[in-house]
């Protein structure tokens, strides 16, 4: 089992096969379990790649993490959990880590956890 962090989720980081459908199950976590999440992984992918985003998480987490855009495959058994914002930004935003660190503590980020698995 991998265990994938990201900022977001989509469709494209599945391994979708042909004739077989893929389940995900998500669940909404708090800041603490995220963090713990990650700190006790022992095969965490980090595929964050904005540098405010991963420097929010290494203050939260007393994680040293650095930025990883990179694209992910996740197979049936692993876990992407996600940093979500639950605003839309303006078009080419790049967020400064005083502007994240005001969203989350306005309430505007969610933790997500998405368990991969599949059905016959």
């Amino acid at each position: 089992m991998t265990i994938f962090l990201t900022n977001s989720f989509s469709p494209s980081m599945l391994k979708l096969l042909k004739h077989r459908q893929v389940t995900v199950k998500f669940e909404e976590i708090d800041d603490k379990e995220f963090c713990e999440t990650i700190k006790n992984a022992k095969d965490l992918i980090n595929a964050v790649g904005h540098k405010a985003t991963v420097d929010l998480i290494n203050t939260m987490c007393s994680t040293q993490l650095k930025e990883n855009r990179i694209s992910i495959t996740a197979n049936k058994g692993d876990i992407i959990i996600a940093l979500i914002l639950t605003v839309r930004l303006e078009e080419g935003k790049v967020l400064r880590e005083n502007e994240i660190m005001q969203f989350l503590n306005e309430g505007k980020i969610k933790f997500v956890k998405a368990e991969v698995g599949e059905e016959e």
